[in-house]
């Protein structure tokens, strides 16, 4: 008797073991679907929700959302609600780890006047990239046989995304936008004859990938990627000066880490920007109060904010120097371009003066122009 209720109880810690070790494969499981796919998509329907689902979609932080939904217009006009044919709105979004999922529609019928206004816009929508040049890209017009009306697009097989605007010609419209849907099966609501021809080849992995936009062989292309460099800018005046867009313009070459953030202490100073094809310089001359210039020399003695080593040799005044003519490899350059750079900053502590310097491959009118700024020995530039 005591055998049979031991084997029992055997049995049943042993059932109990395979039920705990099944329920925490389960819940790991979950757990791994959850982080790589954020579990179910969520799904908005329905027009009377669409501005504040394109207010969600517009504020997710980068990395969940890799649109600013240029070809969406912000507030669908009392016209489209007026037509024989309704708005449809569909949103679909999943948080799939760091590549989002996304199915967007929009379709408006808009009243005369209205839809004029709405091709307009399209046809003048840009995106500028930094504010120091002018620099910009707009919607691409296509009125070819890949789509079956014509389209404004902001995205077109790049970071296996597409946004486009596409002109139905009876005064309706027809929004777009899919991430990493890839084929035509995975779309829920976006008819299929609103799609290009080539949507499932122009998505694959050699064809649809984040950096595709920079082949020069390759039709991807994206508005809100940075173009490429071509021509000459400058900027000059302290009410110019912008890290963000200076951190911008230098993307991949430099993070400015020398220069300051904020120059609202600044009493009285002076600020460049140039910028060429293959080099560029950036100069911000800035006169302190006392307090001011010891707090930002304390920054700028802070190795672990500024990387910088400090050279009271090489140049006219103390320095703090981050590059001394190193070759920097731009990674977000496909081809891995490299650029000789020099970043430092100048102490004129007499004076309670820094003087931040930022050379890009300097030209010798890049340093002529910047004579003042430059080490004792020239001959490092070279």
């Amino acid at each position: 008797m005591l055998e049979k209720k031991g084997f029992k109880i055997a049995i049943g810690i042993i059932a109990g073991l395979v039920v705990g070790v099944i329920t925490v494969i389960a819940a790991i499981y979950i757990l791994i679907l959850v982080f790589f796919f954020g579990g179910p998509p969520k799904v908005t329907k329905g027009i009377e929700k669409y501005e504040q689902t394109m207010k969600e979609n517009m504020t997710r932080e980068y990395g969940k959302a890799r649109t600013e939904f240029l070809t969406f217009p912000k507030k669908v006009p009392e016209s489209a609600f007026e037509q024989e044919s309704k708005p449809v709105f569909y949103n679909s979004y999943q948080d799939t780890w760091d590549d989002p999922t996304y199915e967007v529609y929009l379709k408006c019928q808009y009243s005369d006047d209205d839809y004029q206004s709405e091709i307009e816009r399209l046809s003048q929508s840009s995106q500028a990239y930094t504010k120091y040049d002018d620099r910009e890209k707009k919607l691409i017009y296509d009125n070819s046989d890949r789509f079956a009306h014509p389209v404004y697009i902001a995205i077109d097989h790049n970071d296996y995304s597409y946004e486009y605007a596409m002109d139905l010609e009876d005064n309706s419209i027809a929004y777009i936008y899919v991430a990493y849907k890839t084929s035509e099966k995975s779309l829920k609501k976006i008819p299929k004859e609103y799609l290009p021809t080539d949507y499932e080849d122009s998505l694959t992995l050699e064809n649809g990938g984040y950096s595709n936009y920079l082949d020069e062989k390759s039709t991807a292309y994206n508005i809100y990627q940075p173009p490429m460099y071509k021509g000459h800018s400058v900027s000059y005046g302290l009410n110019s000066y912008n890290k963000v867009e200076l951190e911008n313009a230098f993307a991949g070459i430099s993070g400015l880490l020398v220069f300051p953030k904020d120059i609202s202490g600044v009493k009285d100073g002076y600020f460049k920007y140039s910028r060429d094809d293959d080099s560029g310089y950036v100069t911000l001359e800035a006169e302190y109060s006392e307090d001011d210039y010891k707090a930002e020399e304390a920054r700028l003695k802070d190795e672990e904010i500024t990387y910088t080593t400090f050279d009271a040799n090489t140049y006219e005044y103390p320095a703090y120097v981050l590059f001394d003519g190193e070759e920097v490899t731009n990674f977000e350059d496909p081809s891995e371009s490299t650029n000789k750079v020099f970043e430092y900053a100048l102490m004129d502590s007499q004076n309670n003066k820094i003087s931040y310097v930022l050379l890009i491959n300097p030209t010798a009118r890049d340093l002529r122009e910047n004579d003042k700024y430059l080490a004792i020995d020239r001959s490092i530039y070279k």
